[in-house]
């Protein structure tokens, strides 16, 4: 094997390590989130000037943990739209595709970049974190990643 090989390896060998301690860190909070009810949301009113302000979605403390692992933490596919597209475009279309569906049978690099995709798509349209929430979506790709470190 040439070194370049085996620096690849120790490289998947460390951020696997990485992504595994931050999943055990954020167990906690995924417990909490299981059957988490609907997000509240703030924002949409009319201000004295006439303007409107944009409704967003209130995250709590969970939610907000697991979007920061999620969206630049260890659990951040940062080229996920290529992982993506390697795995059949999953997430890459006009509409989301079928999250909890795609956690039953997905591997560790598609769950990481199905997380950060719905992570990176909050920024264009608020609520589609608090979606993955209320529809079991999120905590099905978490589940499944624990399922595969065998946490």
């Amino acid at each position: 094997m040439g070194a370049s090989r085996d620096r690849s390896v120790v490289e998947d060998g460390r951020v696997r390590q990485e992504r595994r301690a931050a999943l055990r860190d954020l167990v906690p909070a995924i417990e909490r989130l299981r059957g988490h009810g609907e997000v509240e949301w703030s924002g949409g009113d009319q201000q004295e000037d006439g303007s409107f302000t944009f409704r967003y979605p209130i995250y709590d403390r969970d939610t907000q943990k697991v979007m920061e692992v999620c969206n630049g933490g260890a659990l951040t596919d940062f080229d996920y739209r290529r992982t993506l597209e390697r795995h059949g475009g999953h997430g890459l279309g006009s509409q989301a595709p079928d999250f909890v569906a795609l956690a039953r049978d997905s591997d560790e690099d598609l769950i990481v970049a199905l997380l950060t995709w719905i992570m990176r798509s909050e920024r264009f349209g608020a609520g589609d974190v608090a979606a993955a929430l209320e529809n079991g979506a999120l905590v099905a790709l978490l589940d499944r990643l624990r399922e595969l470190y065998g946490e």
